[in-house]
């Protein structure tokens, strides 16, 4: 992928019709781009997630941003959720998941968020939060049929479905969908999933509020009918409310044009990085031999 990628950015919050305060949080600025959904009883929830946004600020502010450096930015907010939970005498906890640039866009007074020219972004996930994408048309309007599920619960309910003790259809009909098996905050620690994605098309980032009332077919009809990211935002968090609005409802949209959009969409792709396997470690791969989640 050469030249520049126009970046276009929204974000939107609701907190539902079933719950008292709103335990999402999300920080949508200078490429990082990121959904926490907080759990712990009352005000540990909403503070859990809170802290963790905190410490992903801090990364913005730096202008480069190596694994290591996520990992780093990731353990800091293990042990600011860890204790919070020990202060208030159990568990608090927060998902975390989406995109980080490798380097802060640059600025540009014609486009609306900003300009990216590395070939390769991060995604990140603990928990059960999700990051999806979709191919766009030629016209950068996004592709219904491509939705692609980048990152993986981390939940009893797919665990089963992974160790291959039960097929999707029964995992999901008997393991309730929010036992899950990681979180920031955890007493036994957290273990991150990395992803190296292509920037190009639309991303779509949200807590299980989201895909909790709305199945793939639906965001993605609802993501080709909007081809503005805050339209977007604004009616996925309406569809699910109108579903049922059971849980809090964190949407984060970024749309990526590619300067050559207008010779079609490339082949998309992302792949999932082995332990301490960093973005420059994939510069002598070709981006084609990078298979597809």
């Amino acid at each position: 992928m050469t030249g520049h990628s126009h970046i276009r950015v929204a974000a939107g919050s609701d907190i539902g019709k079933r719950r008292h305060n709103n335990q999402d949080n999300c920080f949508a600025s200078n490429g990082i781009y990121v959904v926490c959904d907080g759990m712990g009883g009352g005000v540990g929830g909403e503070r859990a997630s809170a802290l963790a946004i905190e410490r992903f600020k801090a990364l913005a502010n730096e202008s480069v941003r190596t694994r290591k450096a996520i990992e780093s930015t990731l353990n800091a907010a293990q042990h600011d959720v860890y204790n919070l939970g020990r202060n208030l005498g159990g568990v608090a906890g927060t998902t975390a998941t989406g995109i980080i640039l490798p380097s802060c866009p640059s600025r540009d007074s014609s486009e609306q968020d900003g300009i990216e020219q590395t070939p390769l972004w991060y995604v990140i996930n603990v928990g059960d939060s999700r990051t999806y994408h979709f191919d766009c048309d030629r016209q950068g309007a996004p592709i219904a049929s491509s939705i692609s599920h980048i990152t993986k619960d981390h939940s009893q309910r797919q665990q089963a479905i992974d160790l291959g003790l039960m097929p999707p259809e029964m995992a999901n009909a008997t393991i309730p969908r929010n036992i899950i098996t990681q979180c920031i905050g955890a007493p036994q620690g957290i273990k991150p999933d990395f992803y190296a994605v292509v920037p190009q098309g639309r991303f779509v980032i949200c807590s299980d509020g989201l895909y909790a009332e709305l199945d793939d077919a639906s965001i993605g009809a609802i993501c080709h009918a909007n081809p503005e990211p805050q339209q977007a935002v604004d009616a996925l968090i309406t569809a699910a409310l109108n579903a049922g609005g059971d849980d809090n409802i964190t949407v984060i949209v970024v749309d990526v044009n590619s300067n050559s959009i207008a010779d079609g969409p490339n082949p998309w792709h992302a792949s999932r990085l082995d332990d301490e396997e960093e973005l420059e470690t994939l510069g002598d791969v070709t981006l084609d031999s990078l298979h597809t989640v």
